[in-house]
């Protein structure tokens, strides 16, 4: 097995041909795991699900992203958050999903890494670039739960939202990490969720403000007060609940220092700005 800048292991039936930089290696990982678990429904580019054109396209970014201490720098530092963000132990009803899989739901026990590499290229894309931080309360099993990325679908990462294109996320397609024979809850999943993975209405709402407000998507990075899925045990794993007093407290030391992340990589630029959604 091979571990990658401690976001993931991975056979070394893989394949990493050296040399490959921290990005290149990143990339290389997503490719392999998208040949792995290749996505269904996908209609001709530019188009999700339902075949339509995005309405309005987003403000276009600046491509291949380039920070001042290069990409490698920016790949590392966020690895570092990403990694720290999946150490933590979380109780049975407040879901990791940079950390734990669970394989009723989760299709293969390399989820949580699938997901750190998607969370750690999206932060990477926007450090010394992000004008705007904007927080939501906690993560939910539509969205963040599988994809790993705040405010973000499954089917958004799929390039299978008929809206939102994949590549505003971090610039290519992502990779999917939920069963597609997972169980069938009325109201909750269904055999569309089974085809396409999830979907989630908070998701598209906030990625359709920030092309709305003429914003880049790297000006803007996703975060939660809690940045974990908090469940109800009583209904299980896909079911969302109000977070706890205690959760939002210990929740605030996690913001703090993502937001000193950002702080501290603007350099110059002055502090992003904060806001709260949802």
């Amino acid at each position: 097995m091979l571990k990658i800048a401690g976001l993931c292991e991975f056979p070394e039936s893989g394949r990493l041909h050296p040399p490959l930089g921290l990005r290149s290696i990143v990339l290389h990982l997503l490719a392999l795991l998208q040949k792995e678990f290749p996505v269904e429904g996908r209609t001709a580019q530019g188009k999700g699900i339902l075949g339509r054109e995005n309405p309005k396209p987003f403000l276009r970014t600046t491509g291949e992203y380039n920070v001042s201490d290069g990409s490698t720098a920016a790949l590392a530092e966020a690895s570092r958050f990403v990694c720290e963000l999946a150490a933590i132990r979380t109780g049975d009803d407040l879901f990791n999903p940079w950390g734990e899989s669970d394989l009723t739901w989760d299709r293969s026990r390399l989820a949580p890494c699938v997901r750190r590499l998607h969370f750690t290229y999206y932060l990477a894309r926007r450090l010394g670039r992000v004008r705007w931080v904007w927080i939501g309360e906690a993560l939910g099993y539509r969205g963040a739960r599988f994809s790993g990325v705040p405010f973000t679908s499954e089917r958004i990462l799929l390039s299978l939202h008929p809206e939102i294109p994949a590549e505003v996320v971090f610039g290519r397609r992502g990779v999917r990490t939920s069963r597609p024979d997972h169980p069938i809850l009325a109201g909750r999943t269904s055999k569309a969720t089974r085809r396409y993975g999830f979907t989630e209405m908070s998701a598209t709402l906030v990625w359709r403000a920030v092309r709305a407000a003429g914003l880049a998507p790297e000006d803007v990075v996703f975060f939660s007060v809690v940045p974990f899925h908090p469940l109800d045990p009583k209904r299980g794993p896909m079911s969302n609940r109000p977070p706890r007093r205690r959760e939002v407290r210990e929740g605030l030391e996690v913001l703090s220092e993502f937001l000193g992340i950002f702080r501290r990589w603007n350099g110059g630029f002055g502090s992003p700005r904060v806001i709260a959604i949802g």
